[in-house]
């Protein structure tokens, strides 16, 4: 299973999702946690590794991807970033990861990509089992959305009670199925912040993330 997240600006809380459907995901299978975003390493409380993804994407052709990775436990390791520029979204070396993860996904192994609001490759976005597009609902992000065009196959909301717009105004904008809500809880950002999400994942983040993982598995299985 190849799974993408993304967003079209900074600060909806993708890396924090890509990061729970990775831990979750880990419990039953072994996973890899693609980082193009570059904050993975700092939420799973490890240091941030000068090496990393972008540097391997400067010779693709060179040693394994996973080479790079970084262990968190048995069944999860994270691809970090590392200290390069990311090539530009056409770029050919987007083709040689893309086929790397294939590789990596049907074998056994769960991918999910941190795709940040950095960069789109369509090879990678093609590939993929399934875009999730992590969106606030917010007037900003939904016009930036709107512009972009065909850029998710759902959506999951980062709903917050203070806003005017609801996970449905999201839904009926993108004209794209809400896979999931997320309610924005203290306990997630305190967790985060002190670096133990991995091991005690809240369960208002926890729950609905466990719906998405098992459609996801349901859809390539």
């Amino acid at each position: 299973m190849l799974v993408i997240c993304r967003s079209v600006k900074g600060g909806a809380g993708t890396s924090v999702v890509a990061a729970a459907l990775a831990s979750l995901s880990s419990r039953t299978t072994s996973t890899l946690l693609v980082d193009l975003a570059g904050d993975q390493p700092a939420i799973f409380g490890s240091v941030t590794p000068v090496a990393g993804l972008a540097d391997w994407l400067q010779t693709p052709h060179g040693d394994s991807l996973v080479g790079t990775a970084i262990d968190v436990d048995d069944n999860l390791r994270i691809v970090p970033t590392g200290d390069a520029r990311l090539p530009h979204s056409e770029s050919a070396t987007w083709g040689e990861l893309t086929r790397q993860l294939i590789q990596i996904s049907r074998a056994a192994t769960n991918v999910i990509v941190d795709l940040g609001s950095v960069v789109s490759p369509s090879v990678l976005l093609e590939a993929a089992d399934r875009v999730l597009l992590i969106a606030r609902p917010c007037y900003l992000t939904l016009r930036r959305a709107v512009t972009l065009g065909d850029i998710a196959d759902s959506v999951i909301v980062v709903d917050e009670d203070q806003r005017a717009l609801r996970p449905r105004d999201v839904e009926s904008v993108l004209g794209l199925p809400v896979a999931a809500v997320v309610k924005v809880h203290p306990m997630i950002a305190r967790r985060v912040d002190a670096g133990i999400l991995h091991g005690r994942i809240p369960d208002s983040l926890a729950s609905p993330l466990r719906e998405v993982l098992g459609e996801s598995t349901r859809a390539t299985s």
